[in-house]
């Protein structure tokens, strides 16, 4: 019982916990970060532990396995670490590169592990690693077991390991440089491609280098500790990178040092499928990339030839097109063809992938927030270590981010001459982003005093630029000591910058970038906003700077939720994934090179968001999820506190928004969108144009039935939030009153409705001038046995068959008819928009409602959302049958005419015979009553208009029409 308690507390004290700081990266971030490990690598387990390597040294540390390697440090990975692991002992083992695991059987190793590596056994002299565990039985053996199941995954990939192995330049360099043939006969090797230095040469003097002494430290380090994936980092490493690379090694060691070799190697065919798949085709980033190559390092002698302008188009190429959201920026180019002069295309193709999304992150981008953070912390550390100087340039009004942006942005290529640079970026991808603060503190501190002098910015670039071209020469050309004057100038700035500044740490750069990143951040999105709102469109005119600005701020809010939104999903998608036991291969092959994408449009579910941002109709009806944490997430996000509303209105008012049927909404788009509505407020025929052609789905000029329909969802769904609260003294409920005036809508939609609309582009049907096609007699609601008829039977408006459009001068004639509908059209529904602070949401039916208006009965009270549609059929029906009652009622009208005149007629004398006084009841009769009640309006012809009044009388709805009106 007390063992598997035990065993169990030891499972719990090795496995990795889950991250709970929002704040502070995670333990496998860091874990990462340590290692410069692919992005999909979590610490599994860890162990104490003592390394004997090959040569013999014993270091006691730490030993942690994850999905693919096994890795070892003295110092455990943290937050506070002054530098990555590949600047001290230790070493970054795949594990398909271990070749055999014995365990140890001996008395001095209670539990102990030989481990046989990829070119340990390859040797002539078997080497092996000797690990000594330090715990627990059941922790020790817990290890071993996960170990062994790791290692049976990842025996798949011992071909992609050779394939990578067979590119190094140091397989060349200590193995076989002969190769046998078919016909039995040897021939000797081609090197491996180290760059457009191998046609080109490299620069500088390789015997001032001591090219080939350094070669030769190398190949003897090499044989000792491993090479490539196998290579142990022992403290000799660490030296013979500050004293500089050899030239064909130096790419290799790039690699491995930044741990872009480990992306290479589980990623085998991704740089020539790349090439493959978009060959030919163009971008943006494209025709960016076409300016700049020839701007690329001209003075090297390589990009002045078709071959190394060749190689730099395609690996800026490849990456614009597998990293989209970075594309090209300015300095890649200059950085690129660093890379190319000691690396192949493909290295150097995934060591700029490392270099955009890990090591200086943020560095190439649209709005390089990377460089302009690392410019403030710059500046921090100036003004703590050389406050003379930073008070001398800040009495001077000398912007030091002038001369130091440049250092940054093209890591020191562009500054000093090309031998040197590269010696600095030796040290850049051992140690980290660290490196380039204390070379630039070490550049000031060495010329403070002529700094002190200079009163502007060109002096200030002077010097450093005079200091720049004299860095081959001695440092103390004047000292009598011989070795003093053997110092150049280059090597007293490492001495300085690696010395005198040995407190600039990881982790403090870390902390400054943590304390300034607020402040920079807010002077970027403050930039950009002022840039993005200047370069919209001449519809943006129609809005003032305060709805542009909230306009602005909301939808880059809804874009960043929604960004969080999908991030905690694809963290409780992975987790689940895990849980499954899905295979570590897939994990690995998945998304190389994902870096956190920042969207700049909005999908129609962002833009439902948005809208519960600014209009109040956009929430839910439904009551907002409760809020969950994601234990599992670095980020704390939260659920919305108001559910966005989703219906077929805002689906097609996103369409409406999507002017280049992206089937997504940039700011231009939602600006645009806006800018037609609450822009054009007090329009009142735009807004009936822009409702109308919101629902002429096929752009023929017409709604049918069913779009008369929508119309009114739409109109009860956008004003069930926005409608004032109904106030003790009034004697109508302004809920009501709009309900009333949408069932009129309808009522009159159907009344004026056309069978058949006259088409302009159909020269077969002209319109009717004169001729009125025969009234047909309605329906007697009552059949001859007195029995109620069938609502549809009697109503010919709901009769399928008889297909109803509403035209927009017709609309805007229904909708003129309303006071209530005409002041929504008016101003009503761009105030359902809330922009501005001071507008008010519940504005919309604001106006007086005086005599004109009245409300119809209706019983119930206004119906949620969900209930509309039924609501909007029991309106249907009502106006159906008040239709058939008014047409009753005209007719009666219509025969007590014809009876007056024919008594007129009899006292007048003029007779007339049964047949004649069918004459009354045709067309042209009609049209000559029209003509007189027209001709007799002039000051009561006013008075005398079509008016709709709505009575209250035993419960039923009538349809009033003055004394001698005639319909129009």
């Amino acid at each position: 019982m007390f063992s598997s308690l035990i065993q169990k507390a030891a499972t719990y004290l090795t496995e990795a916990p889950a991250p709970s700081s929002a704040n502070r990266p995670n333990k496998a971030a860091i874990f990462r970060s340590y290692f410069r490990l692919p992005d999909n690598q979590t610490p599994l387990q860890e162990i104490t532990c003592e390394l004997t390597a090959p040569t013999g040294d014993h270091y006691v540390g730490k030993l942690y396995l994850s999905e693919a390697f096994l890795c070892f440090t003295l110092y455990p990975p943290s937050s506070s670490s002054a530098a990555p692991a590949t600047a001290g002992v230790g070493f970054t083992l795949p594990l398909c590169a271990v070749r055999r695991v014995e365990r140890l059987h001996s008395r001095s190793y209670m539990f102990a592990l030989a481990i046989t590596t990829w070119h340990g056994a390859a040797s002539t002299k078997e080497e092996r690693l000797t690990l000594q565990f330090t715990g627990m039985r059941s922790s020790c053996e817990s290890f071993c077991d996960r170990l062994k199941r790791a290692l049976r995954i990842q025996m798949s990939e011992v071909k992609n390991m050779k394939l990578l192995t067979e590119t190094c330049y140091s397989e060349y360099l200590l193995g076989t440089t002969s190769e046998s043939k078919a016909d039995g006969k040897k021939r000797e090797k081609d090197p491996p491609d180290a760059g457009l230095g191998m046609l080109f040469r490299y620069p500088g003097d390789s015997r001032k280098l001591r090219d080939r002494s350094k070669m030769r430290l190398w190949a003897e380090y090499l044989r000792e500790n491993g090479r490539n994936v196998t290579l142990i980092r022992q403290p000799t490493f660490h030296k013979l990178v500050r004293v500089g690379l050899p030239n064909r090694l130096r790419g290799e060691i790039w690699e491995l040092t930044s741990g872009s070799m480990y992306l290479r190697m589980f990623n085998p065919r991704l740089y020539q499928d790349t090439i493959k798949e978009f060959e030919g085709r163009h971008s943006l980033s494209i025709d960016e990339i076409e300016k700049d190559l020839n701007r690329s390092l001209p003075e090297y002698r390589g990009y002045q030839h078709e071959e190394g302008i060749a190689r730099l188009r395609r690996v800026l190429g490849a990456y614009s097109w597998v990293n989209e959201d970075v594309g090209y920026c300015q300095a890649m180019n200059i950085v690129t063809a660093a890379l190319l002069i000691y690396m192949s295309e493909e290295q150097a193709f995934f060591l700029l992938s490392t270099l955009c999304d890990r090591l200086i992150p943020g560095y190439y981008s649209t709005t390089m927030y990377g460089t302009l953070l690392d410019q403030r912390v710059f500046e921090s550390l100036v003004e703590k270590t050389m406050p003379i100087l930073w008070e001398h340039l800040n009495k001077a009004d000398v912007q030091l981010s002038v001369v130091s942006l440049p250092w940054f942005l093209s890591l020191y290529i562009n500054s000093m001459p090309l031998v040197f640079a590269f010696r600095v970026l030796d040290v850049f991808f051992l140690e980290g982003p660290k490196v380039l603060f204390q070379i630039g503190l070490a550049i000031l501190r060495i010329n403070g005093e002529e700094l002190l002098d200079a009163t502007d910015d060109g002096a200030f670039i002077s010097i450093l630029k005079s200091y720049f071209s004299r860095l081959d020469e001695s440092a103390h050309p004047r000292s009598e000591n011989e070795k003093l004057r053997a110092v150049t100038r280059f090597q007293e700035l490492m001495v300085v910058a690696f010395k005198e500044f040995s407190q600039i740490t990881a982790s403090t750069v870390s902390e400054e970038r943590i304390k300034h990143k607020e402040a920079v951040m807010s002077s970027i999105s403050s930039f950009a906003k002022r840039t993005q709102l200047r370069n919209l469109g001449p519809e943006a005119k129609r809005l003032d700077a305060a709805d542009l600005s909230i306009i602005y701020d909301r939808f880059h809010a809804a874009l960043y939720e929604r960004q969080l939104r999908d991030a905690a999903e694809q963290e409780k998608r992975k987790k689940q994934v895990k849980s499954s036991s899905a295979s570590t291969k897939s994990n690995i092959s998945s998304n190389p090179l994902s870096t956190s994408s920042n969207p700049t449009t909005m999908d129609y579910n962002t833009f439902r968001d948005f809208l519960s941002t600014i209009a109040a109709w956009g929430v839910a009806d439904t009551p907002p999820p409760p809020p969950q944490t994601n234990p599992y997430t670095s980020t704390a996000y939260q659920p919305p506190p108001q559910e966005p509303a989703d219906h077929d209105f805002i689906h097609r008012l996103f369409r409406r928004f999507d002017s280049d049927l992206s089937n997504a909404l940039s700011l231009p788009n939602v600006v645009s969108g806006l800018a037609g509505i609450v822009g054009h407020r007090k329009d009142l025929m735009h807004t009936i144009t822009y409702w109308f052609e919101l629902y002429d789905d096929d752009g023929d000029g017409r709604i049918d039935r069913e779009g008369i329909l929508r119309i009114s969802e739409a109109l009860l769904f956008v004003t069930r939030r926005s409608l004032p609260p109904p106030s003790p003294t009034a004697e109508i409920d302004p809920s009501s009153i709009f309900l009333a005036a949408v069932s009129g809508f309808i009522r009159r939609c159907f009344e004026y409705a056309d069978e058949h609309v006259y088409s302009p582009t159909d020269p077969l049907s002209p319109p009717p001038l004169i001729d009125l096609p025969d009234l047909p007699s309605p329906p007697s609601a009552m059949s001859p046995s007195g029995e109620k008829k069938n609502l549809r039977d009697s109503n010919p408006v709901l009769d399928p068959k008889r297909p109803l459009f509403v035209t927009l001068p017709t609309f805007r004639m229904v909708v003129l008819a309303d006071e209530t509908l005409e002041r929504f059209f008016e101003s009503g529904w761009a105030d359902t928009f809330i922009l501005s602070k001071n507008r008010n949401p519940n504005n919309v039916l604001s106006a007086p409602m005086d005599s004109g208006l009245h409300a119809f009965p209706f019983s119930g009270q206004v119906p949620s959302l969900k209930g509309i549609r039924g609501v909007l059929d029991g309106i249907v029906d009502e106006a159906t049958r008040v239709a058939a009652e008014v047409r009753r009622r005209m007719e009666e009208n219509q025969a007590a005419e014809i009876q007056e005149e024919e008594e007129e007629g009899e006292k007048e004398g003029v007779g007339a015979e049964e047949g004649d006084r069918e004459l009354l009841k045709g067309a042209e009769a009609e049209t000559v009553e029209m003509g007189r009640v027209r001709s007799e309006e002039g000051e009561e012809g006013e008075r005398r208009r079509r008016s709709l009044k709505v009575v209250e009388e035993r419960g039923e709805v009538e349809w009033g029409v003055e004394e001698g009106e005639g319909k129009s």
